[in-house]
């Protein structure tokens, strides 16, 4: 079997380089992707934290060192499949079913051998929401989801219009960094749908005041 670095070794720069564009061309994981008491990791950058449902890309990813898998649907289960990407191809291994010294998907501080499900199986069954309350639900994330593409919209549309004029008067360094910023401004563009749905979760999920807000875990997103 091949370590990863012989993996890495028998890539061409060229393969390394679209793998990397493509790992950073994935919609961008919110903290409110993460299932249960999931949480990103403290030391991630949250501009490497990616959603993909590509699973043969997943596992490309995390075979050559690009990615690490932090979590993966298992089952009926419709959470979203969260990489974190390390652009140098240096993401931890996992060796002998341990990754950073400890069983992979067990979050810190969870004792061993209790099982991920025992809090929620233990717990009373949740009431089904009825049909007025789903719908009002649904009513408010749609109406959230107008709101919200319409604010990044013209936000990222109004950041490429200064980027762009910025290029016309920039030299050297600064010219440089202006495109790197105006490339991570059109792929903010093309991620915006991903967003937009995250975005419109997590406002109906911190509104205290909104009762329906309790039965969105029940809708995939």
């Amino acid at each position: 079997m091949r370590s990863l670095s012989d993996e890495n070794a028998g890539m061409a720069e060229s393969d390394r380089q679209r793998l990397l564009e493509r790992a950073l061309a994935l919609p961008h994981a919110s903290a409110s992707d993460f299932f249960g008491d999931r949480r990103p990791p403290a030391d991630a950058d949250p501009d490497h934290l990616r959603v993909i449902n590509d699973t043969s890309l997943r596992t490309r990813l995390i075979e050559v060192g690009l990615a690490e898998g932090l979590q993966s649907p298992k089952g009926p289960q419709k959470i979203a499949s969260i990489l974190r990407i390390y652009p140098a191809f240096d993401a931890p291994r996992l060796t002998n079913g341990v990754r950073n010294g400890r069983p992979p998907g067990r979050a810190p501080g969870r004792p061993a051998g209790r099982p991920r499900g025992a809090s929620i199986a233990s717990s009373p069954a949740r009431v089904l929401p009825t049909l007025e309350e789903l719908e009002a639900l649904i009513a408010r994330i749609r109406e959230l989801e107008r709101q919200v593409a319409g604010e990044l919209s013209a936000e990222v549309d109004d950041r490429i219009e200064r980027l762009k004029i910025a290029i016309a008067s920039q030299h050297g360094e600064a010219l440089e960094a202006t495109y790197r910023e105006l490339g991570a401004a059109l792929e903010q563009k093309r991620a915006l749908a991903s967003h937009v749905r995250a975005e419109a979760f997590s406002r109906v999920e911190s509104d205290q005041s909104f009762a329906p807000r309790v039965f969105l875990r029940l809708l995939a997103r």
